[in-house]
């Protein structure tokens, strides 16, 4: 191991050299920032050159090259016609079978609403009746209570109207063994 010198600031160093990044731009670049900026300059050239380029083409082969191209241009035509009517009849396609999709998955959702519905209903009438069988026992024990606590309080009632009864009858007897 190298011991380092304290002294020294440590610098990050490559391991691998790496080459620096290539400032060349490639032709196309360099043609896109010429038209950039010299755009009427870069349309009269492109003018100049088509001139130049049919002034030497004789007669005969341009009307040949031009015939050629129509005939292409029409054959592409017709080809594109084709690739865009079967485009959409395979779009027309899809849609029908996303239709078809689309109503199945109606259907099912349709299915598991009613399905939940009727779940719960089936739940709060569960509830329904377990709250009805809870006020009647409650009902019932209440009522039991209530005639407990009647029956204790008559007893009790009772117990006290002898009570008084009894005290009554002997302040009467002493009431007149003192006037005897």
């Amino acid at each position: 191991m190298t011991k380092t010198d304290p002294t020294k600031s440590a610098t990050r160093q490559n391991i691998v050299p790496l080459s620096a990044p290539s400032t060349d731009q490639r032709p196309s670049e360099k043609l896109a920032l010429f038209v950039k900026k010299h755009p009427a300059l870069a349309v009269a050239g492109a003018i100049a050159a088509g001139v130049a380029v049919s002034a030497l083409l004789p007669r005969k082969s341009t009307r040949k090259v031009i015939g050629k191209a129509i005939h292409l241009a029409e054959v592409a035509g017709a080809a594109t016609m084709t690739f865009g009517r079967d485009a959409g009849d395979n779009a027309h396609a899809l849609g029908r079978g996303l239709r078809k999709q689309a109503s199945a998955l109606e259907d099912s959702a349709e299915k598991a609403g009613h399905k939940t519905a009727y779940q719960l209903e089936k739940y709060g009438l569960a509830a329904l009746a377990a709250a009805s069988a809870l006020g009647r026992m409650t009902a019932t024990r209440a009522g039991k209570l209530g005639e407990a606590a009647a029956e204790k309080a008559h007893r009790i009632t009772d117990a006290a109207s002898d009570r008084s009864h009894k005290v009554k009858t002997m302040a009467s007897d002493l009431s007149s063994r003192l006037r005897h």
